[in-house]
């Protein structure tokens, strides 16, 4: 595994080269297009060549789905090339023309999320406050006598939004 990075306008994409890639991105169309290249003669372009034509040529992606690239993974001997991003429908969209011309096929992933437990240390809340009865009055109308009660941190009747 061979770390570098890739310039792209100011940003800089991780750009890392593996040896094989795992079964999970072996996809079923990852088989299938794969015998299509195979099938079609399709040549293998150098990485370099590839990233630099897709990121200043290419006018098939946009610049946004360009921009939100933040890792490349690849590997030559499996002929894949993962791309880390929130934005790569057009990159499955176009897969096709993509695999056409440059004899790889572009896999589309998600940036890993937190885990739920880093999630749930941000959501804990703050301890309830108890209700407390600051002082006790009869109201008397007529014959009816009502007790008031004036609570501190009293909780509503109803829970309405």
């Amino acid at each position: 595994m061979v770390i570098e990075e890739y310039k792209y306008l100011e940003k800089a994409i991780e750009l890392e080269k593996r040896e094989e890639i795992g079964s999970a991105y072996k996809v079923k169309s990852y088989s299938e297009k794969m015998t299509l290249m195979e099938k079609k003669e399709i040549p293998q372009k150098p990485i370099k060549d590839v990233l630099n034509h897709l990121f200043t040529e290419n006018e098939e992606i946009t610049a946004k789905t360009k921009n939100s690239i933040s890792k490349i993974i690849y590997s030559p001997n499996d002929r894949i090339i993962i791309l880390i991003t929130n934005f790569g429908q057009d990159i499955i969209w176009k897969r096709n023309k993509l695999i056409f011309l440059y004899g790889w096929f572009f896999y589309v992933s998600k940036p890993k999320t937190k885990s739920p437990k880093q999630k749930k240390e941000k959501k804990k809340k703050e301890p309830k406050r108890e209700e407390r009865t600051i002082s006790k009055e009869v109201l008397e109308l007529g014959d009816l006598a009502i007790p008031l009660k004036e609570k501190e941190n009293m909780r509503s009747l109803y829970h309405n939004k």
